[in-house]
């Protein structure tokens, strides 16, 4: 009876070991995924292992975390304008020569404060250059910001775009229309510069996230965050576009505060973009009002007169074929 033990002992032991150099191997596996893709396609398949044809070993989210990125939904920046979804009918849109000076203006324009960029200024308000650009061969209104305070290390100097849309100019010439106003839309692109900055370091040349506020100012009065912005790159894994768009829409008809009054001395629609660590420029493409039964109301012609003289940028895809690898540590990164 002893001797029986003993074997069946000696067996079991010897079929643990088998098994535990076969759930070794599969571990190394979900490593070799991690360094870039040509280097994991040009390496020799592991020989085989004794315990090959056993079920392989559960993985942990780790170990799986460096998984192939999916570029199938990539697109060059030409394909921005076939994203628009609002352009063909909107109440407001640019022309390359649209001179936006006065129209367009940022928050801290018109006061006697200090401005961004100025000798003790103490806020968190970035300072924009306006001009018109053709993106996709499409005009639009550039919120170039500027970065002034280099000494701002934690957000790379960057800061909060306010920007205001005098709706006193737009309807100057038919004041009484914006009262009607109920729905707004602004229609947005975002472009990255440069490489994204993560907490862990740079990834590829995506926007990822950009987010802010949208809403109206009457009468001096902020009244609140009526609309919230969200954009991201369209992705597979790895958010792989160097672009992103985005229609935000605020209601401002629901709240009485918030509601044009052309009898006010002023009144604005104001977009905001949040504070983010990567170099983005942010464009308006076009402006919907609608009344409360959905029918646009189209600013009067003429209110943004033309004669404005921009140099026309140039965009180049950051990578034309979208790839995206990871490194040695299973990061992301992009080869240009």
């Amino acid at each position: 009876m002893k001797k029986i033990l003993a074997m069946t002992l000696a067996l079991t032991m010897t079929s643990l070991m088998f098994a535990s150099c076969g759930k070794k191997d599969d571990k190394s596996e979900p490593e070799k995924k991690t360094t870039t893709t040509t280097t994991a396609e040009t390496e020799a398949p592991a020989e085989a292992t004794p315990a090959e044809d056993e079920a392989p070993a559960e993985t942990t989210p780790e170990e799986d975390a460096a998984a192939k990125v999916d570029n199938s939904n990539w697109k060059p920046l030409s394909a921005i304008a076939d994203s628009l979804e609002c352009y063909d009918n909107a109440s407001l849109t640019f022309a390359a020569d649209s001179d936006v000076s006065g129209i367009i203006t940022t928050f801290y324009e018109g006061t006697d404060e200090v401005k961004p960029g100025e000798d003790g200024y103490k806020g968190d308000e970035a300072k924009i250059n306006f001009s018109v650009q053709e993106v996709a061969g499409i005009p639009m209104l550039k919120c170039d910001e500027e970065i002034y305070d280099t000494e701002d290390t934690a957000n790379n100097g960057h800061k909060i775009l306010k920007i205001k849309t005098d709706m006193n100019k737009l309807f100057a010439s038919q004041p009484e229309l914006m009262d009607d106003i109920f729905t707004i839309k602004v229609e947005l692109v975002a472009i990255a510069k440069d490489q994204a900055v993560y907490d862990n370091g740079l990834g590829p040349v995506t926007v990822a996230w950009y987010g802010g506020a949208m809403g109206s100012n009457n009468n001096g009065e902020w009244a609140g965050n009526t609309a919230t912005i969200e954009m991201a790159s369209d992705s597979g894994e790895g958010w792989c576009n160097q672009w992103a768009h985005t229609v935000t829409t605020a209601r401002i008809g629901i709240s009485e505060n918030a509601k044009f009054n052309h009898e006010y001395e002023t009144n604005y629609t104001t977009v905001m973009a949040w504070v983010v660590k990567n170099d983005i420029d942010l464009y308006i493409a076009d402006i919907v009002f609608e009344d409360d039964a959905g029918n646009v109301i189209k600013v009067p012609e003429g209110a943004i007169p033309g004669g404005a003289s921009y140099e026309k940028e140039e965009l180049v895809d950051a990578d034309s074929d979208g790839i995206i690898e990871y490194d040695e540590d299973g990061k992301v990164v992009l080869e240009k």
